[in-house]
């Protein structure tokens, strides 16, 4: 639940980095040095102390940082007399909105209390804030994240349950670390795929800021009409079909577990309801997978993810069950949806996204284990007990296992190879949350007691037992 919002002043509340750049640039040019976008960039959100010692770093004495300070900021002030100082969209409606939504709000912003306080008077929001902290208040300044834990107790609020508003790589990062989702609203800066999986959300402006709350603070996913939906849809897949089934089962249950680890991750309302919906959705192409093409095999069918996500998101299937899902986050369920069964998920993504994938592949691994234990391996490798009891297991298989990753299909080639891979599937469980209930559930550990019939697979299976114990181990003494 979202309980307080905490604003960056310069570059989210006004326009004032565009101004801020020119004053360096104007500086630079008075003093006859060159000073590149690049430092410009890292003073932003940074405290004075921080933006002397980078000047000064890069400088080596061959410029005062205070001479160019003061020659900037005379600049400045002389652009501000003849263009005014634009305020940034959506700063009236965001305010009005947290007004009537009783909603807490502070600004904390490393510019000093003199500037600062007047800037936010003219502009017109100083009137809304419930606390304000300004740059010489704290000890550290960003990318510490001493001025929003500050600005969090001023206004009552706990961290998880505020809002950082940001536009420079040094809020971002002070922000996170104060323990808050960090929503960035760019300005003058492009931050890299690092930054960027700090955050929360991006949104293009403050009215954004708006979606964000409400899709947190606001559930509407409506659950039983979702079950209804799903119910319907798979009565035309012959529930009856053992196969069929087996999809219908893992569905509830990794809905179920997505809801769990959400809720592990401090997730509430929409969150919770998105992760559980994902969970809903993400194998609804296997359904039409196995009608059209009479197998689960991806290699010899369709990617099953890509395929579902065309039927939802392409084909217009997914508003029979989204009924009252927020659409705005569509963008989110079909990533998640996309992502879940592939080797490694894609790269830059932001914090928000890679979150949601993570649940969702977490859910599906988990459930994985449980299917490999309660159907018979036979079924599910279309092998028979003779070739899963006499076969020995690939030594890229093994290798891949004690690198701790999940092992490709790409290079199994004995039908023991595919109860590797799955065993494997544990390594890469991310939440603490998913590794307790994979080893509360004991379904890897029944899968590592596999009986076989070859001598030296059975001591491998008993060394995979030993290394997956340390491994488990290992996991909980970080995580606590």
């Amino acid at each position: 639940m979202i309980k307080g919002i905490i604003f960056d002043m310069d570059g989210v509340l006004v326009d004032s980095e565009r101004q801020s750049d020119e004053g360096w640039k104007w500086a630079a040019g008075q003093l006859g040095i060159e000073m590149p976008k690049q430092l410009i960039d890292s003073f932003k959100g940074a405290s004075a102390e921080l933006c002397r010692k980078r000047f000064d770093d890069y400088f080596q004495g061959k410029a005062d940082y205070l001479e160019a300070k003061k020659l900037r900021t005379q600049h400045v002030y002389d652009l501000r007399e003849s263009e005014g100082l634009p305020v940034k969209k959506g700063v009236g409606e965001v305010f009005e909105y947290l007004k009537s939504s009783s909603i807490k709000c502070a600004v904390a912003t490393s510019t000093r209390r003199e500037s600062a306080e007047r800037t936010l008077n003219n502009i017109g929001v100083y009137k809304y804030l419930d606390a304000v902290v300004y740059g010489d208040e704290v000890k550290n300044g960003k990318p510490e994240p001493d001025i929003f834990l500050h600005a969090a107790e001023a206004i009552g609020v706990k961290a998880c349950d505020a809002i950082v508003v940001e536009d420079s790589v040094n809020g971002i990062k002070a922000g996170f670390a104060a323990g808050m989702r960090v929503v960035h609203v760019p300005d003058t800066i492009e931050v890299d795929d690092e930054i960027r999986k700090l955050t929360y959300a991006v949104c293009e402006d403050l009215t954004g800021v708006i979606d964000v709350v409400d899709s947190i603070n606001k559930p509407l996913v409506n659950r039983r009409r979702v079950l209804n939906a799903f119910a319907e849809y798979v009565r035309n897949y012959d529930p009856s079909d053992g196969k069929i089934k087996l999809k219908i089962d893992h569905t509830y249950r990794v809905a179920g577990l997505c809801r769990r680890i959400a809720e592990s991750l401090g997730l509430t309302g929409t969150d919770v309801d998105t992760a559980w919906l994902m969970g809903m959705l993400h194998d609804i192409g296997r359904f039409e997978q196995i009608r059209r093409y009479g197998t689960f095999n991806d290699a010899q069918s369709v990617d099953h993810a890509d395929f579902g996500a065309d039927l939802l998101f392409r084909e217009g299937l997914i508003d029979k069950f989204a009924c009252g899902y927020m659409q705005t986050d569509d963008g989110l369920l079909e990533l998640a949806i996309r992502q879940h069964n592939k080797y490694r998920i894609k790269e830059g993504l932001g914090g928000r996204e890679l979150m949601f994938c993570n649940i969702l592949r977490d859910a599906d691994k988990i459930d994985i284990l449980k299917v490999n234990v309660d159907v018979p391996l036979e079924i599910i490798y279309d092998v028979t007990t003779q070739e899963l009891r006499n076969s020995v297991i690939t030594k890229e298989v093994l290798d891949s296992f004690y690198r701790r990753e999940t092992v490709l299909k790409s290079i199994r080639r004995s039908a023991v190879d595919n109860v590797v891979g799955h065993i494997s599937l544990l390594f890469e469980l991310v939440y603490p949350v998913s590794l307790k209930i994979a080893r509360q559930q004991g379904y890897i550990f029944k899968m590592l007691d596999f009986g076989c019939d070859v001598e030296a697979t059975r001591k491998q299976f008993d060394d995979m037992r030993a290394y997956v114990v340390k491994f488990i181990e290992e996991r909980e003494r970080q995580a606590d």
